[in-house]
């Protein structure tokens, strides 16, 4: 491959290394090497440049929630025990007084940064367009699996301080700000799994938002999968032909089966897609969610005795035409281990260092450490492979066949 008029070779993007696995008969080979393309130098400069805003205005929305916690702090009323919690009337005030400064302050500023341009490409320029403009049309049905955190949790059953938000999220919208400054004992304890079962607490039950608008927005203007589905529909595609699978992303894996029957619903959705359309489906996922569709393509592959989802040797073969992985974590997070050890939340920190000292106030890192200590999705992610794989240098030894 050359890149533009000076035929300088640009580098190749290879396929994202898989956890070492015996080869099992029926299961297809990712077709993400086939769809490997090379990338030039300018070209990946010009990509840079294009998230350059994006990038900016996360980090608006990001100042603009820290804006929120220092209002929050400074209209708590005063007290002599920090442990103590406001009385009633001071939690009814700063609730309006939350809800007035949203109104009047972070709603307008997401409509000021989104107006115009809450479709970023517009439809001329759309690669989805484009290729209808070159007559391309719905083939393979989509089955989409999102990543860790980005899909939206929803309450089903609450204690007393959470009984109002019924079917509320408590996870990826406006509302889990507003409850979380409301109660952040509250919250937390909602939102934290049994740590001795890595289920759900006694009385407590949140769920995954489900449909397209559980994760193609995180709090409602951070894209997620809006824009693949935009352009996925410029040539076609609707519910009938795509679907969008969320989870419960703090649970284990072997749990989304046995408290969510999750992976016999993905099954049963690629099976129906196929029936209807009469043809494979592609099967996409982000981050986390990589590793749960490797967990699923390893699962629907074993005998129901066994646990699995008794599909047979050639279930893959048979109903999967590709998996497109984006930044799976296959091979595990790095950052898993901070997290899990000390609650660190290195990304914010190195985005905006100013923000630390009303992070800590207010989520510190005890806080956090004991919160995310009860996902099991972390363990998930934690780095495989030891030294061979992450050991300094392990990339550039020499590989045999």
């Amino acid at each position: 491959a050359s890149c533009g008029k000076s035929g300088a070779p640009s580098q190749q993007i290879s396929q994202q290394a898989m956890p070492p696995m015996r080869r099992k008969k029926g299961i297809s080979a990712s077709a993400s090497a086939r769809a490997a393309k090379a990338i030039c130098p300018s070209e990946l400069s010009a990509i840079h440049e294009k998230d350059a805003p994006t990038k900016k205005r996360f980090q608006t929305y990001l100042a603009v929630f820290v804006s929120m916690l220092a209002v929050r702090w400074l209209l708590s009323p005063v007290q002599k025990n920090p442990r103590s919690k406001p009385d009633v009337d001071s939690k009814g005030q700063l609730q309006m007084v939350f809800d007035d400064f949203l109104a009047a302050n972070l709603q307008p500023l997401w409509d000021r940064a989104f107006n115009g341009t809450q479709h970023a490409l517009e439809e001329s320029s759309r690669v989805g367009h484009q290729l209808k403009k070159q007559n391309a049309r719905v083939k393979h049905p989509v089955v989409i699996v999102p990543g860790f955190v980005t899909s939206a949790l929803e309450l089903w059953e609450g204690e007393s301080c959470m009984k109002k938000n019924f079917r509320q999220r408590v996870w990826g919208s406006a509302s889990m700000a507003r409850t979380f400054f409301a109660d952040r004992d509250c919250w937390q304890k909602h939102l934290q799994l049994n740590p001795q079962t890595g289920k759900d607490p006694d009385n407590i039950r949140v769920r995954s938002a489900q449909g397209f608008e559980a994760a193609d927005n995180f709090i409602a203007t951070y894209w997620v999968w809006s824009k693949l589905i935009e352009n996925l529909a410029d040539v076609g595609y609707d519910g009938s032909s795509m679907s969008m699978l969320s989870y419960d992303w703090r649970l284990g894996y072997e749990y989304l089966e046995s408290r969510d029957g999750y992976f016999s619903k993905l099954k049963a959705a690629i099976e129906t897609h196929q029936k209807t359309s009469g043809e494979k489906a592609v099967l996409v996922s982000h981050s986390m969610g990589g590793t749960v569709c490797y967990y699923f393509l390893q699962w629907v592959v074993t005998d129901a005795k066994h646990g699995g989802g008794g599909g047979g040797k050639d279930w893959v073969e048979r109903h999967v035409h590709s998996f497109v992985n984006i930044a799976g974590t296959l091979l595990g997070v790095p950052k898993s281990i901070p997290a899990l050890l000390s609650g660190e939340l290195k990304d914010i920190a190195v985005l905006m260092p100013q923000i630390g000292d009303l992070l800590e106030q207010f989520f510190g890192r005890r806080v956090r450490k004991n919160l995310w200590n009860t996902w099991g999705s972390l363990y998930g992610m934690l780095p495989k492979g030891g030294d061979a794989l992450w050991g300094s240098g392990a990339d550039l030894g020499e590989t045999t066949d």
